[in-house]
């Protein structure tokens, strides 16, 4: 039998073929692996809506501009001592007024505990601070201080009572309205003017005003004083106590005794406490003289004093409390209006008073955008602060509740 013996190039062509097959049998090389994908970017977050500004308030005395409770200096630290019952007769008028913007946060407070001053501090910070500027921009003011007197007196006329405030008069005819506006008496068909100081303390005129007296004092300068106060509290002999409030006057201008003394070469003396030292030892012709002096004389009305602690009824028809009630100009701060106030301490000019009041009283001389008189109460202490108290440096900001806006 013949083997068959490749020939060369047979061989040759056998072993491309091998080379061939064997690379077939290998396994083929794995693609790369595709690219991972590329996440798409977040959407931008949609802005919110800029915050309104709140816009500034003009006042027909100046304006209030919004700002941050930051620029109330010790705002959080003021104790709040005596704050819940004074924002509650705030509450009390702008009830009784239907200022609705107050109602919520009113009746929150109703509902918090006056000892709850963490509470308290948060609730008032829910309220828009606005700094009290002139219409010019100027943020600094006259502050001065006021207080209630304490005279000894007594229901009955004895000595040493002898000295007469009086009621208003049943025949007092106001011809027109306001403290400014004409007052009279009626003699047949005409209106002549009401008797003056010096008639109505004559003895002819305190015998026709009998039966008008509320209460009877020991010192003739107490009258004096009252009537410049408009309001004062009377302890009486039995220990209780009355309280005076301004009803009317006889219509004659107010003259200040100050005018008599400079008339009189006496031109240093101007203050309540100057007069009445200056009184002690004059001869009582002199003092009569100087007295009826100012033609005008102011007449009360009385009630009990139930709450000591407290002072007369302000502009709100409701008590002022001491260190806490100041009496401002209602065309510039809302009346019954929570007010933060700063100015230097009367008695020791590097201490700064930080305190939050409310505008719970006005008066005659209290006129301009940033004008107060603070309340320091009643008593000795409370005049000699009252009487100290005098900055053309002091400055405000009211607190309001927040634009519907907001």
């Amino acid at each position: 039998m013949k083997t068959w013996i490749p020939s060369g190039r047979t061989s040759v062509l056998w072993a491309s073929l091998g080379v061939l097959l064997a690379s077939c049998a290998a396994p083929p090389p794995k693609a790369p692996p595709p690219p991972a994908p590329v996440a798409a970017p977040a959407p931008a977050p949609v802005a919110a809506p800029p915050k309104p500004a709140v816009p500034i308030i003009d006042t027909e005395v100046g304006r209030l501009v919004p700002v941050d409770f930051s620029e109330l200096t010790e705002f959080s630290v003021d104790p709040l001592d005596d704050v819940h019952k004074t924002f509650r007769f705030s509450c009390q008028y702008f009830r009784n007024r239907k200022q609705a913007q107050w109602t919520p946060l009113c009746e929150r407070l109703a509902r918090l505990s006056p000892t709850d001053q963490a509470g308290l501090r948060a609730l008032l910070m829910e309220l828009q601070p606005y700094r009290i500027e002139t219409d010019d921009g100027k943020a600094a003011g006259t502050i001065t201080g006021y207080y209630e007197p304490v005279l000894r007196g007594s229901r009955v006329k004895r000595n040493p009572y002898v000295h007469a405030l009086y009621n208003r008069p049943s025949d007092l005819v106001v011809v027109s309205a306001g403290n400014a506006g004409a007052r009279g008496r009626k003699v047949g068909e005409k209106v002549v003017p009401y008797f003056t100081r010096e008639e109505i303390y004559s003895p002819s005129g305190q015998q026709s005003m009998s039966g008008r007296e509320i209460v009877w004092v020991d010192d003739p300068m107490d009258v004096l004083l009252i009537e410049v106060q408009g309001s004062g509290r009377v302890m009486l002999p039995d220990g209780s106590a009355i309280r005076l409030s301004y009803a009317d006057h006889n219509g004659h201008p107010r003259t200040p005794y100050s005018q008599w003394f400079r008339a009189n070469g006496l031109p240093n003396i101007g203050s309540m406490e100057e007069i009445s030292r200056w009184a002690r030892t004059a001869p009582p012709e002199r003092v009569k003289q100087m007295s009826n002096s100012n033609a005008q004389v102011v007449f009360f009305r009385w009630e009990t004093v139930t709450d000591v602690t407290v002072g007369p009824p302000g502009a709100t028809g409701t008590p002022v409390v001491p260190m806490r009630s100041i009496a401002i100009d209602p065309r510039s701060i809302p009346l019954g209006a929570p007010v933060w106030i700063e100015f230097r301490s009367p008695i020791n000019k590097d201490v700064m008073y930080r305190r939050l009041v409310f505008g719970s009283d006005t008066g005659g001389s209290i006129k301009g955008a940033v004008r107060a008189d603070y309340f320091w109460g009643f008593g000795q202490q409370a005049l000699q602060m009252a009487r100290a108290t005098r900055t053309d440096q002091g400055r405000m900001w009211v607190l309001l509740p927040k634009p519907t806006a907001q």
